[in-house]
């Protein structure tokens, strides 16, 4: 059953199409609930064809939303995270990337508005399988802990069954 909540995906590099197309193809929420950017090409051509929302910029994306997926390599998250810092209020930012560098701490000294955080860091195991550790922050409302969680191990499930 999709989980109701209004979703933005944001950001760039190798994960953001799959994580769009997971969400959309798993039906982690309704496509209806997706907003993406029209200035991020990437994200909207793995949208193709579904009855997501396609907004103005990324701060009009995150305004109708209550969770805000980012996902870049370490290099790049602190510009993607700069670009949405004064807009992120009242939203979980849940950064999805894979270094371990990138956790909680990492996302509070670079979002100012966001009083509530998700860092999920990716991993790969020996046999190539991709999983993904959480680290919520104590503000983040309870009821959408899963949601963050089913919209990121949507992303694994995608890259596992690629592989």
């Amino acid at each position: 059953m999709p989980q109701n909540v209004l979703v933005s995906v944001l950001g760039e590099g190798e994960y953001l199409q799959p994580l769009v197309r997971a969400i959309l193809e798993r039906e982690v929420i309704p496509a209806r609930n997706l907003f993406l950017s029209s200035k991020n090409a990437a994200a909207c051509q793995a949208a193709e064809g579904c009855e997501v929302r396609i907004c103005e910029d990324d701060a009009a994306a995150i305004i109708k939303s209550e969770i805000v997926l980012v996902t870049a390599s370490k290099r790049e998250m602190p510009t993607q995270l700069a670009q949405i810092s004064n807009c992120t209020q009242k939203r979980v930012v849940v950064t999805v990337c894979d270094s371990e560098r990138v956790d909680l701490a990492y996302v509070r000294d670079r979002i100012v508005a966001a009083t509530e955080f998700v860092a999920a860091v990716l991993h790969r195991d020996e046999a190539g399988k991709v999983s993904a550790a959480f680290e919520i922050a104590e503000k983040t409302r309870l009821f959408l802990h899963q949601p963050c969680r089913d919209l990121v191990n949507a992303l694994c499930d995608e890259l596992n069954a690629a592989d």
